[in-house]
């Protein structure tokens, strides 16, 4: 497949077209999309979009028409890509929503759950050849700010459609600096607060907006928030970086009332003869709400990533290597009326 390069070479020269404080409308043709070679041998985009069962020059292109199963498809494939594909797939995301337009990408994205809109909003703001200035998606694309930058979002309504959750943020813009301010469970459609959850979102971030996973009976509601600073230098630093963190934090309805589910996720059945967790730096610690096997019944999952320095002889020489590892446990939370819990913790070693 063959990626005119055209487009690349405007999206690098792009700061010399500056206007007064915003950057002149970057202008692409069908020359800058992707074209599908004849030679059997696939690139790993082409390898990638494959496996999900698409050709990659073909979707692209009418994503870039503006297609809504086209555009899903292409966007789909930001979670994925690494490597030599992620090389390609970078600057394509800009060619493709300035083809489209501001009014076509606006009103696909306003159809779209609010994760994949996060998806798309992460890969604009990070796509390495875009022009990436909120002041330039403003300036040319505002319908698609409007949609993709909230300074207040109400979403994850409850299966019965009683209740949603509204979250508000310190800045829509900075996303970087940005944090959850508010977050509360509001009733659907009256506004009226039932339950307080800021204490216990640390959104912050590209994933401040976080994620709500509701019990089928609407009586129960599973929060997850991610901070997930940045890790500079070495992670035996001292002091070490603040490890990256996901969180969940479980509530139960009763009537008109809400009430956290008390249940700490710190204390890990066995942890005290875990000898290879000595000295080991913790680099992130993950609880993730993963289904609702049961209305009271929610499964969870906590990763784990360590580093330690580990002594490896050479010769007549003792160097310190760097190991690295992981402890993946599956969480079953059983719920009881008072809002009380119990957990069953499983090792995962099948992996």
């Amino acid at each position: 497949m063959k990626i005119a390069l055209s487009a690349f070479a405007g999206l690098l020269a792009f700061a010399s077209l500056v206007h007064g404080d915003v950057v002149a409308r970057l202008q692409f043709t069908q020359k800058d999309l992707p074209v599908r070679e004849k030679h059997p041998e696939l690139s790993e985009i082409d390898q990638a979009a494959k496996s999900h069962g698409f050709d990659y020059a073909s979707v692209t292109r009418r994503a870039a028409a503006g297609d809504p199963k086209a555009l899903k498809q292409f966007f789909a494939l930001a979670r994925d890509v690494d490597g030599a594909a992620a090389e390609s797939f970078s600057g394509m995301p800009t060619v493709v929503y300035h083809l489209a337009g501001d009014a076509k990408f606006a009103a696909f994205l306003r159809g779209q759950p609010l994760a994949f809109r996060m998806l798309v909003r992460n890969t604009i703001a990070n796509d390495g050849n875009g022009p990436g200035g909120i002041n330039y998606l403003r300036e040319y694309f505002p319908e698609t700010v409007k949609t993709l930058f909230r300074l207040e979002i109400v979403d994850w309504p409850s299966p019965d459609k009683r209740f949603a959750i509204r979250k508000v943020f310190s800045d829509e813009f900075n996303l970087k600096g940005s944090r959850v301010s508010r977050a509360e469970l509001i009733e659907q459609p009256s506004g009226r607060v039932v339950c307080d959850l800021t204490r216990d979102d640390i959104g912050t971030g590209t994933d401040r907006e976080g994620e709500v996973l509701w019990s089928p009976d609407s009586k129960r509601f599973a929060t997850l928030s991610s901070d997930l600073p940045p890790q500079p230098g070495s992670m035996f630093s001292k002091p070490p970086p603040v490890p990256q963190k996901k969180q969940t934090a479980i509530y139960q309805l009763s009537g008109e009332s809400c009430a956290r589910v008390e249940i700490s996720f710190n204390e890990v059945p066995g942890r005290a003869e875990d000898a290879e967790l000595t000295d080991a730096v913790l680099g992130h610690d993950y609880i993730e709400p993963r289904r609702w096997s049961k209305p009271a019944v929610l499964i969870l999952q906590k990763h784990e990533y360590y580093v330690k320095l580990k002594p490896e002889v050479l010769g007549n020489q003792t160097y310190n290597t760097v190991h690295s590892f992981d402890r993946l446990y599956e969480i079953t939370v059983t719920i009881t009326p008072d809002a009380k819990a119990t957990a069953a913790w499983k090792l995962r070693r099948d992996r």
